[in-house]
């Protein structure tokens, strides 16, 4: 856990404030502390009115205090929540947490980072219902049971057919925090995509990892269109391999460079590091758990993509 030092505590009117100059050093996001600031305080401004009450009035109109001030314990809380990259916070979000006994409000069935993601989704699908090429647009159920599971969001897509007909398309976003990456919770996710596999294959599952929630709100503005970016990660992988038949797969330095070409690869954007491109392919696999083994070239075997219909 992390200790915040009591010199970066104080207590005013009964309410505990954490220093500004501890924020910044602690908050990777916050070390361009007001372009932080302000584009933190325009997501925060859609949060549900219970989480806006933690807010002091002073943040709700947008006046910060300087790099040198104070923030209300409540007020740091909802900013480290709603910012971007906010996977990042936990550790802070925690501590404060634990010093002040300050807890963000949160419905029955939803985790705690849940509600800001519940936002940024209902941001994104409005986006592309404005901008699908058909009339679209997008109802969200949150804490839907199906069968003997209760999902985080339900999705339905309703667009006009061509012969004037209104068709419907059925998704499941799962918003996994850093917890379902124990065992536990692996073992549980896998028994229940499973089951919806079998029982609802006309529904698609999507899993949003926190640490990726920027990235993928990010992938279906681009594509328009709801997707996993597990299906992204892989058509990379599939562009910058070499094209040969066989159980194994290669990608080298120069078929490597395909992936990273917009004009071949729409999903290029997911891909950062175009001077290491052998190191990110790399990642990637490790992203996905397939093994691999890497000399000169990266070879993994083509059965780990059958899933994904490669």
């Amino acid at each position: 856990m992390l200790r915040i030092p009591e010199s970066d505590w104080q207590v005013v009117d009964e309410q505990p404030q954490i220093s500004v100059p501890y924020l910044r050093k602690v908050t990777p996001q916050a070390k361009r502390f007001t372009q932080w600031m302000q584009r933190t305080h325009s997501r925060l401004l859609g949060a549900p009115e219970n989480v806006l009450s933690y807010c002091s009035s002073e943040l709700i109109s947008g006046q910060f205090p300087d790099r040198n001030g104070w923030f209300y314990a409540g007020d740091a809380l909802a900013l480290l929540t709603y910012s971007v990259h906010s996977s990042d916070n936990v550790p802070l979000i925690e501590a404060i947490e634990q010093h002040t006994g300050l807890k963000l409000p949160v419905p029955a069935f939803e985790s705690k980072l849940e509600g800001q993601f519940g936002k940024q989704l209902r941001d994104a699908l409005d986006y592309l219902g404005k901008h699908s090429p058909y009339t679209t647009y997008y109802e969200i159920e949150k804490q839907k049971r199906i069968g003997n599971y209760r999902v985080d969001f339900f999705v339905t897509q309703k667009f006009d057919a061509p012969d004037g007909s209104t068709n419907k398309r059925h998704s499941i976003v799962e918003f996994d925090e850093a917890a379902h990456k124990l065992p536990r919770y692996r073992k549980a996710d896998k028994q229940r995509d499973y089951w919806f596999r079998k029982y609802h294959p006309e529904i698609k599952v999507i899993r949003v990892r926190h640490e990726e929630e920027d990235t993928w709100l990010e992938a279906i503005r681009r594509l328009q269109r709801l997707i996993r970016l597990e299906d992204g990660y892989v058509h990379c992988l599939q562009k910058a391999s070499i094209v040969r038949a066989g159980p194994e797969m290669r990608i080298n330095s120069i078929s490597v460079r395909n992936a990273y070409d917009t004009n071949q690869n729409e999903w290029s954007f997911l891909l950062k590091r175009p001077a290491q491109p052998l190191r990110e392919m790399g990642n990637l696999l490790l992203r996905l758990g397939i093994p691999y083994e890497k000399g000169r070239d990266v070879r993994f075997p083509r059965k780990y993509l059958r899933a994904y219909g490669i």
